[in-house]
């Protein structure tokens, strides 16, 4: 019994070390400054190798840090862009992919931070997805046709900051789940857009939470706050931007209502 006891607590005390690791982007110390960028993959470019699934978080906070290029698939725990330092830009390419574990992760945890997912790249969160968390923080995710999915709750601005999702033309934000009270998950002056072709996916019927959501100006379609159209089929609800020939069928409803009045 002493035995198997003093294994359980080596086996503790081995996978706290684990959580607790951590490794910092920095290119400079490989000889990398702007506006050179450097790879996600080379392990010179980071103080303690190449993030994996045992680090316990990627730290992005070196000041005037080369932006870093993903362009293959990356596996690992978590990530903090911003973190008690400017958290610079992450771009990830076609073929490129972030996947995280079961943790949470910010762009722009208490400082500035820029996340780009371009065409045929994708960035999986293995939980909470964090846009501008803490007072101070301005995160900024722009999904320019990729795919970023979260497997837990989003949230813009959540505990202070400022955090601004754009998925523009061809981009796909498939997330999990979203506050139901039509504020909580986008605070303050956040902002989550669609434009051009750009979709946002949830399952389950949340037609009316993001009405609520756009109501407030809290999303919005094409630059225009509320110009969003959510429906829900086969157990999804989509959200675009409304056809034009939508937003002229709409204003020609509303002139009939007021002349019949």
């Amino acid at each position: 019994m002493k035995k198997t006891s003093v294994v359980s607590v080596v086996a503790v005390l081995l996978m706290a070390t684990v959580t607790t690791a951590a490794t910092v982007w920095n290119p400079a110390a490989n000889g990398i400054v702007p506006p050179a960028t450097g790879n996600w993959a080379d392990a010179a470019n980071w103080t303690n190798d190449v993030p994996g699934v045992a680090d316990g978080k990627a730290v992005f906070n070196v000041p005037d840090a080369a932006d870093c290029v993903v362009t293959d698939a990356q596996a690992f725990n978590q990530f903090v862009q911003g973190d008690n330092g400017p958290g610079g830009v992450i771009r990830v390419m076609d073929g490129g992919s972030l996947t995280t574990g079961a943790v949470w992760s910010a762009v722009g945890y208490n400082n500035t931070a820029h996340m780009i997912v371009e065409t045929g790249g994708s960035v999986a969160f293995g939980e909470h997805m964090w846009i501008g968390l803490a007072p101070g923080s301005a995160g900024t995710l722009d999904i320019n046709g990729g795919t970023v999915s979260v497997a837990s709750m989003v949230g813009l601005g959540w505990d202070g900051g400022t955090g601004y999702v754009n998925v523009n033309d061809g981009g796909l934000l498939a997330l999990s789940n979203i506050h139901g009270d039509g504020s909580s998950s986008i605070k303050g002056d956040s902002l989550l857009g669609i434009n051009g072709t750009g979709a946002i996916t949830l399952p389950n019927d949340f037609v009316g939470v993001i009405e609520t959501y756009a109501g407030a100006g809290l999303i919005a379609g094409d630059g225009i706050p509320g110009n969003v159209q959510a429906s829900f089929a086969d157990g999804v609800t989509t959200v675009v931007v409304p056809e034009p020939a939508s937003i002229i069928l709409l204003g020609l409803g509303g002139l009939l209502l007021r002349r019949k009045k």
